[in-house]
C-alpha cells in the first residue's frame, strides 16, 4: 500500500466513510500527532511511577491533575494560629465557630508549653542528680598513691597586728576547751610524768558538750583503740593495726555493750543477762514470728536466746540455753565454752561444718544458720537479712566471723565498707556520724578522720582525734609531710589510708596562730616527733613560719614566743618571758629555734630581725656579718631618730660593749669590716653633725682615706683586701672627706690674717690631700663620685 492509498482511507475514516468498521475520530491526525507529543513529553517528565498512579485513580474516575493543583491551592499554617476574629457583619454560627476553634487552639498551646516545661525540668533534674553522683564518684577517686600527689605549698600572708590592741581570740568555746585540755597533756608531757590516755581525756571532755552523737563518737574511739601501751620500739601503725586482733575483739565489744543497753532500754532492767534476753525473745517472738524456726530451751524458740546472748556479749548465758535444749547441743556448747578459753578444738569444728553443709544451710530458722556462721565462719559472703536487721548487727556478725590474725579477711571487711558501699551508700553528707562509725569499727581511722575534716562543724573534732591517736601510737603517718591529707601507700594492705597529720594541723591552727599564739605552739608541739623534706623538726618549722609569716616589723610575737633582753644586760643575752621556753629540751630549745627563724629571715633578706635572732643563737659570726650589710647601706644617712640607722646605731654599740665584755672568736674578716662601719658612722655622724675635725681625726684612725699622694697605693691595697660591705661606702667616705677639706680650705682663704708660712703650708697640706683623693678615686674600678670629687679638688686651686 502506498502513501496515497493511506491517506485517502483516512479521509475517509475522518467523514465517516471507512470500508471498514471502526469507532469514529474527531480528530485529525495533526491533532492526534499534537497530543502524541504532549503525552510523550508528560511521561518523560513525571516519570513512569506517577503515570502508574494516574491510570490507576483515572480508573476509579479520579483526576490526579486537578487533585493536585486543588491540594496546592490549599494554604497550611506552620503552628496553631489563632483564626481571626470575626467583624460584626458575621452571622452567629460563625462567630461560634471561631470562637471554638480558637478555644481549642489555645488549650493546644498551653499543653504544648506545659509539656516543654515538664520535659525541661525534668532534664535539668536529671542532669544535676547525675552531677551530683559524679562529684561524689570524683570526690572518692581523688585518692592517689602516694608518688603522685600534688605538693600544695604554704603562701606566705602578710599579717599586721595593732600594737596598742589586743586582738580578739578566734577559738570558740568548744575549741578553746579542747585547747586547754591539750596544754595540760602537753604539760605533763614536758615534765615528764606518766602520760593519760589522750583519747579517753578526750571523751570524757566530749561528754560535757552536750553532743550525744559526738560523744559517742568519741567513746567508740576510746573503746577501740584500748590496745596496751604505746610501743617502745619504732613500728609501722598501718601494718601493726592489720596484724593485731585487739582492734577486731574491741569493735565486737563495743556493739555488744551498744546492743545490750538497746534491749535494757525497751525490757524491765535487769542484772541477769539470762533473764534479759529470755524476756526479749518472749517478748519478740510470739504467735507467727516463730513459724520457722527449730528447737526450743524451756519453752522458747532456742537459736534466738543463742543468737542474742552473743549479739549482748553474753556467751556463758548462750552456753546455758543449749545445756537447757538437751544433749543434742552439747557439742555446740562445748565449742562455745572452749572458745571463751582460749581452747581451739578442731574436732568438734570439723563435725559442726560437716552438719552445717549437709543441714543447718537450708534451713529454715535463719537464727540457727546465722549462729553456725558466726561461730564457724561458714559462708563469709551471706549477708543474714532475716537476722541484722541495722547496719551494726550486719558489722557485729561481719567481726564476729573473723578469725584471730586473719588479715585477709579484715582487708577484705574494711574493703566492702570503704569502696564497695562507701558514703553514697550510708548517706554521709547527711549522717556523718553513721559513715565515722562504720570505718572507724573496721579500723580505718585515717579515713575516717579526714571525712570529718571537710566539713567546718565537724573538723575541730577530726583534729584532735588525729592528735589523740598519733600520741598513742596508733595514727599511720604519710611518708612525708608534702603529701596531701589523705594517701594511698602503695606498700600498704588493701584498702589501708594514710593521714598528713601535719597538714591537717597547720590548716587548723593557721586561722587563730596569730591571735592565740600560745594555743598554737601546743598544736604543732604535737608535731615534734616529724620532720620535713630538710629533716626538720615539724614543730621548729612551724614556730619558724609562724614568726616569719608574722610580719618582720612585728615584734609582739618576735616578744611574745622567744622574750623579751632584759635591760642592763651586756655580757649575757638574757630574755625574760617567751612561750617557747616551756617546750626547751635536748632536742630543741629556744636558741635552735632562733637559728632556723633567722635562716629563714635572710633567705627572705630581713636582716634587721636576722640580726637579733642570730645573737639569740650564738652565732656571733653571722649576727655582726648581717649587721655590717646592713650598717654598709645606711652608714652614710644623717641619724634621724626611729629610723633603721639609728636602731642599728644602738645595736652596734651594743655589740661593741659585748665584744670588749667577752672572750669570742669571730672570723678576721667580719670583725675588721663591723670595725671599720662602726668607725665610719661615728665619723660620718660627726660629719653630719658639723664636728668636722672630730670627724677627720676619725677617719684617721681607719687609714681608708690617703694624707698625701704617696699613701695612695696603700690605701688602695688595703681597700682590696676589704669585703664588699666596706667598699660600698668609700666612695661615699671620699665625698664627706673632700667636703670636709675643701670647707677648710675656703674658710682658711677667707681669713682676714695676713698669710704666713705656716698658713701657706696648711692650704698646700690641704690640697695635697684633696688631690689624693681624687688620685685615689680615678684609680678605683669603679667610683661613681669621680665627677664631684674632682670639681671640689678644682675649686681648691
Amino acid at each position: 500500500m502506498d502513501l496515497n492509498t493511506l491517506l485517502q482511507r483516512a479521509q475517509n475514516l475522518a467523514k465517516g466513510s471507512a470500508e471498514c468498521e471502526l469507532p469514529g475520530v474527531e480528530r485529525t491526525l495533526q491533532q492526534v500527532l499534537q497530543a502524541t507529543e504532549q503525552l510523550h513529553s508528560r511521561v518523560t517528565q513525571t516519570g513512569a511511577k506517577e503515570i502508574q498512579a494516574q491510570i490507576l485513580l483515572g480508573s476509579k474516575g479520579i483526576d490526579l491533575p486537578k487533585l493536585n493543583q486543588k491540594l496546592e491551592a490549599l494554604q497550611t499554617g506552620k503552628t496553631f494560629e489563632p483564626v481571626e476574629a470575626a467583624n460584626a457583619d458575621t452571622d452567629v454560627s460563625t462567630f461560634l465557630k471561631n470562637e471554638r476553634e480558637n478555644a481549642i487552639l489555645s488549650v493546644i498551646e498551653d499543653t504544648n508549653k506545659n509539656i516543654s516545661d515538664s520535659v525541661n525540668k525534668q532534664k535539668w533534674g536529671n542532669l544535676i542528680s547525675n552531677w551530683n553522683e559524679e562529684k561524689t564518684r570524683l570526690l572518692d577517686a581523688l585518692i592517689a598513691p602516694s608518688q603522685n600527689f600534688i605538693d600544695l605549698q604554704r603562701l606566705p600572708e602578710q599579717i599586721i597586728l595593732n600594737p596598742d590592741s589586743s586582738p580578739p581570740s578566734c577559738l570558740d568555746k568548744l575549741s578553746l576547751k579542747y585547747a586547754q585540755e591539750l596544754c595540760q597533756y602537753n604539760g605533763l608531757v614536758l615534765r615528764g610524768r606518766p602520760r593519760p590516755n589522750l583519747v579517753q581525756r578526750f571523751a570524757q571532755l566530749a561528754s560535757q558538750f552536750g553532743d550525744a552523737r559526738l560523744a559517742e563518737m568519741w567513746m567508740l574511739l576510746a573503746c577501740v583503740t584500748q590496745v596496751g601501751e604505746v610501743p617502745t620500739t619504732p613500728c609501722d601503725p598501718i601494718k601493726s593495726r592489720q596484724q593485731r586482733p585487739e582492734f577486731v575483739q574491741h569493735a565486737k565489744t563495743y556493739l555488744e555493750r551498744r546492743y545490750r543497753l538497746y534491749i535494757s532500754s525497751v525490757m524491765v532492767a535487769s542484772a541477769d543477762s539470762y533473764q534479759l534476753v529470755r524476756n526479749y525473745v518472749s517478748q519478740r517472738f510470739n504467735g507467727q514470728q516463730i513459724i520457722g524456726l527449730v528447737d526450743t530451751a524451756g519453752g522458747k524458740p532456742l537459736w534466738p536466746l543463742i543468737y542474742y546472748s552473743l549479739r549482748c556479749g553474753a556467751v556463758d548465758t548462750a552456753v546455758e540455753f543449749l545445756r537447757e535444749a538437751g544433749p543434742s547441743c552439747d557439742e555446740f556448747a562445748q565449742l562455745i565454752a572452749d572458745r571463751q578459753a582460749g581452747v581451739v578444738n578442731s574436732k568438734i569444728e570439723s563435725q559442726l561444718k560437716l552438719q552445717y553443709a549437709n543441714k543447718i544451710r537450708n534451713t529454715t530458722d535463719a537464727y540457727k544458720k546465722a549462729v553456725y556462721c558466726i561461730l564457724l565462719g561458714c559462708d563469709t559472703n551471706e549477708v543474714h537479712g532475716e537476722v541484722a536487721k541495722t547496719i551494726d548487727d550486719f558489722l557485729w556478725i561481719k567481726l564476729a566471723m573473723l578469725r584471730p590474725g586473719d588479715a585477709a579477711g579484715y582487708s577484705h571487711l574494711q574493703t566492702s565498707f570503704i569502696e564497695n558501699y562507701g558514703e553514697k551508700y550510708f548517706n554521709a553528707s547527711q549522717q556523718p556520724h553513721l559513715y565515722f562509725q562504720a570505718l572507724a569499727l573496721t579500723g580505718q581511722f585515717e579515713a575516717a578522720i579526714e571525712f570529718l575534716s571537710r566539713t567546718d562543724a565537724n573538723r575541730v573534732h577530726a583534729v584532735h582525734m588525729a592528735i589523740a591517736l598519733n600520741e598513742l601510737g596508733i595514727l599511720g603517718g604519710v611518708r612525708s609531710v608534702a603529701q596531701p591529707l589523705l594517701t594511698i601507700d602503695i606498700a600498704d594492705p588493701t584498702p589501708m589510708r594514710r593521714l598528713n597529720l601535719a597538714r591537717l594541723i597547720r590548716l587548723y591552727v593557721q586561722r587563730f596562730e596569730s591571735t592565740d599564739t600560745a594555743e598554737a605552739l601546743h598544736y604543732y608541739y604535737t608535731l615534734r616527733n616529724l620532720h620535713d623534706a630538710k629533716g626538720r623538726n615539724m614543730f621548729l618549722t612551724c614556730v619558724c613560719d609562724l614568726v616569719v609569716d608574722s610580719g618582720v616589723l612585728d615584734t609582739s610575737i618576735f616578744d611574745l614566743i622567744f622574750g623579751q633582753r632584759k635591760t642592763g644586760i651586756v655580757a649575757d643575752q638574757e630574755l625574760s618571758g617567751g612561750l617557747f621556753r616551756q617546750f626547751s629540751c635536748p632536742e630543741f630549745d629556744t636558741q635552735t629555734i632562733a637559728g632556723l627563724v633567722a635562716d629563714e629571715l635572710v633567705a627572705r633578706g630581713s636582716f634587721e630581725m636576722a640580726v637579733r635572732l642570730y645573737d639569740m643563737a650564738g652565732k656571733l659570726n653571722l649576727a655582726l656579718k648581717h649587721i655590717s650589710i646592713l650598717l654598709a647601706q645606711v652608714v652614710q644617712q644623717p641619724a634621724v631618730e626611729g629610723t633603721l640607722r639609728a636602731r642599728l646605731s644602738l645595736e652596734t654599740e651594743r655589740y661593741s660593749k659585748l665584744l670588749s665584755a667577752r672572750n669570742t672568736e669571730i672570723e678576721p674578716k667580719i670583725l675588721i669590716s663591723f670595725s671599720l662601719l662602726r668607725d665610719l658612722l661615728k665619723f660620718f655622724d660627726n660629719y653630719n653633725e658639723g664636728k668636722h675635725l672630730v670627724a677627720l681625726e676619725q677617719l684617721d684612725h681607719t687609714r681608708l682615706i690617703p694624707n698625701n699622694v704617696q699613701e695612695v697605693d696603700e690605701c688602695l691595697v688595703n681597700v682590696r683586701r676589704l669585703s664588699g660591705e666596706v667598699i660600698k661606702v668609700i666612695p661615699d667616705v671620699m665625698v664627706a672627706a673632700m667636703d670636709i677639706i675643701h670647707m677648710k680650705y675656703k674658710q682658711m682663704r677667707s681669713g682676714t690674717e695676713p698669710v704666713s708660712i705656716m698658713h701657706y703650708e696648711q692650704t698646700q697640706q690641704l690640697r695635697e690631700r684633696a688631690k689624693a683623693i681624687a688620685n685615689m678615686a680615678a684609680t678605683m674600678p669603679y667610683c661613681p663620685t669621680n665627677q664631684r670629687l674632682l670639681q671640689l679638688e678644682l675649686l681648691m686651686h
